[in-house]
């Protein structure tokens, strides 16, 4: 799993297929490949869908639990606090597209009337089916950008639009639906906490430290942890210190001692028991494998 690269309110910055163009696509994503088959918790400014191929997963959306089976697919709008485990201890396959909603127009009359209101809607996801038109247009935009036919980009953009004046429609009748809707704050107090740590997790920090951050105190703080993300905030540290450990030990020189206290640990003894549990496999261990 590659490092997360963070803007400075946190979201994540997405690496994209070619850096130019706004875009991404994995057409054999599996969850197995995340440590204990479980990605952490994370948002950014990209649209976000997910198909499932085989197996299933459960997508926590803010605070919302999102079961999907084989066949199901997921849009996470922008900006939504998500993350991912698998559903039991079975692999899942899917597809992944993310693309920036900006990059569909450059008119500043059409991004206002067409790309904000679905942006700014107060509705996290769409659940469907592969029969629905979004799924299927976002299905062929990933087919095209795979075949890379001529002209392949203006196919996929063309595909991209399809699919937002569905979606767009979709969201419009939603909303009105929704009118009375009103956003759950403690989604915010949860991004500034899970800010704090990725801002701070290289020194020791307490709970204390980080439900000051969110602006609620420390039971709060483990109601929030635990409602929105699973895990408590102690957990969460750990996940995203042995994330940060495993994305040096693949990419830098260092020794196990140097990741080890670079990522806030206290002990390399500690941060390796800590890694084996997590990983199933020494930090050494898993250099090696990495670097084939």
């Amino acid at each position: 799993m590659i490092q997360i690269r963070r803007r400075a309110d946190d979201s994540e910055i997405m690496y994209y297929n070619d850096p130019q163009v706004p875009f991404y696509v994995d057409a054999d994503s599996h969850i197995q490949n995340f440590p204990n088959r479980e990605m952490l918790a994370h948002w950014h400014e990209d649209i976000e869908f997910i198909h499932v191929r085989e197996g299933g997963m459960v997508y926590h959306v803010n605070d919302q639990e999102v079961p999907l089976g084989a066949g199901q697919a997921l849009l996470i709008n922008s900006r939504q606090l998500h993350h991912a485990r698998a559903d039991g201890d079975r692999d899942c396959a899917y597809l992944a597209v993310l693309f920036r909603p900006e990059m569909l127009s450059s008119n500043i009359a059409l991004r206002s009337h067409y790309i904000e209101p679905v942006t700014n809607a107060h509705i996290p996801y769409l659940v469907m089916t592969g029969e629905d038109p979004i799924c299927q247009a976002l299905d062929q935009s990933a087919r095209l950008y795979k075949e890379r036919a001529p002209a392949f980009e203006l196919r996929v953009m063309g595909q991209l639009n399809l699919m937002w004046a569905l979606l767009y429609e979709r969201v419009q009748a939603q909303a009105a639906a929704e009118a009375t809707h009103q956003a759950d704050p403690d989604v915010d107090v949860q991004k500034r906490m899970a800010d704090y740590i990725y801002r701070n997790y290289t020194r020791k920090l307490s709970l204390m430290d980080v439900a000051q951050a969110g602006g609620v105190c420390k039971s709060k703080c483990c109601q929030i942890f635990k409602k929105y993300l699973q895990k408590s905030p102690g957990e969460f540290l750990m996940a995203y210190r042995l994330e940060a450990a495993a994305h040096m030990l693949r990419t830098t020189a260092q020794s196990v001692t140097e990741i080890a206290y670079a990522c806030g640990f206290n002990s390399p003894s500690y941060f390796t028991e800590a890694f084996r549990r997590e990983h199933g496999c020494t930090p050494r261990s898993f250099r090696q494998r990495a670097r084939g």
